[in-house]
C-alpha cells in the first residue's frame, strides 16, 4: 500500500457501502492516510475481501456486515468500531441503491420505501449513532454521498431523487445543529462514476419504459465515467484538515474551482 502524508493518523473512519466502488476506494485511501477503517456493507464475503486487501497492504481495517436501513444493525457496527478502536472520527455515508426504476405509479411500495430507507434513513441511522461519540470527542467529520438527482429529476427515479434531495437537506440541518461543536457535515455529488450502480442503470430497457437514458450509455461508451479513486480523493479532502472551516455545503463535481483546489492541496 503506497502511503500518503499521515494526515489521518490516529483517526477512525466508518465507510458504508464499502465492499466496492466509491466506498471501497475511499476506505483504501483513508487507510493509506493513516486512519483505521471500519468497512460496512450488506454482503459479508465482499466486505471481508475489501478489508483483507487493506490489511494485506499494511493498513488497519475491520469488516462489519450490516444494512444501514436496519437501526439495530447500525448500532452493532458502531459498537464494533468503538470496541476495536475506541473512537469514531469520520463517517462516510456512501451506501446506496437505485431501484426501483420505473414510473412511481407502477412501483412496488415496499421496494420504493426500501430505497428511501437506504439512501436517506440509513445516513440518519449512522449519524444518530456516531454523533454522540463525536460530540464527546469535540471532533468529527461526516460526508454524505449525494447525487445530481437531488436537484434534477430523472424519470423513473422517484425514490432515488426524493431520497437524495432529503439527504441534502439532512446534511444542512445537521450542520446547522452542530455548529460550533467541532463536527462538520458536508455532502458530495460526484457525478457519473464507473460503479455497479451505473451498470445497473444501463441494464434497464429504458426505451420500453419510455425513458431517455441515452446519456448514461453515451458517457460509458465515450469513457467519460469518473473513476472511484478520483471520488475517493475528494472524500479524503473533505475529511482531512483542508475542510476544517467548511460545513453544511454540497460539494459538486461540476465545481471546477473546488476540484482544482483539492488537486493543489493534495499535491502539497
Amino acid at each position: 500500500m503506497s502511503r500518503l502524508p499521515r494526515k489521518l493518523q490516529g483517526q477512525v473512519a466508518i465507510v458504508t457501502g464499502a465492499s466496492r466502488g466509491i466506498g471501497a476506494a475511499a476506505a483504501e485511501l483513508l487507510a493509506r492516510a493513516g486512519a483505521a477503517v471500519v468497512l460496512m456493507a450488506r454482503t459479508p464475503d465482499a466486505i471481508e475481501q475489501a478489508a483483507r486487501r487493506i490489511q494485506e497492504a499494511g493498513g488497519r481495517a475491520i469488516p462489519v456486515a450490516g444494512d444501514v436501513a436496519d437501526y439495530g444493525q447500525v448500532e452493532e457496527v458502531v459498537e464494533a468500531a468503538l470496541t476495536q478502536f475506541d473512537r469514531v472520527d469520520i463517517l462516510v455515508n456512501n451506501a446506496g441503491v437505485i431501484w426501483p426504476i420505473e414510473e412511481a405509479v407502477h412501483t412496488d411500495p415496499d421496494e420504493w420505501a426500501y430505497n428511501i430507507h437506504v439512501n436517506l434513513v440509513g445516513p440518519y441511522n449512522m449519524a444518530r449513532n456516531v454523533l454522540p461519540v463525536m460530540l464527546d470527542q469535540g471532533y468529527g467529520r461526516v460526508v454524505n454521498i449525494t447525487s445530481g438527482a437531488a436537484e434534477h429529476v430523472v424519470p423513473g427515479w422517484s425514490a432515488y431523487c426524493a431520497a437524495k434531495a432529503g439527504l441534502n437537506m439532512l446534511t444542512q440541518a445537521l450542520a446547522t445543529e452542530l455548529s460550533g461543536t467541532g463536527i462538520t457535515v458536508n455532502a458530495l455529488s460526484p457525478g457519473m462514476v464507473d460503479t455497479e450502480m451505473q451498470a445497473e442503470i444501463r441494464s434497464v430497457d429504458a426505451e420500453a419504459l419510455g425513458f431517455d437514458y441515452r446519456r448514461f450509455h453515451e458517457a460509458h461508451r465515450r469513457r467519460r465515467l469518473r473513476g472511484p479513486e478520483e471520488v475517493a480523493r475528494w472524500i479524503y479532502w473533505l475529511v482531512g484538515p483542508w475542510s476544517r472551516d467548511r460545513t453544511g455545503e454540497i460539494f459538486r463535481h461540476s465545481d471546477e474551482a473546488w476540484r482544482a483546489r483539492v488537486a493543489e492541496d493534495l499535491r502539497g
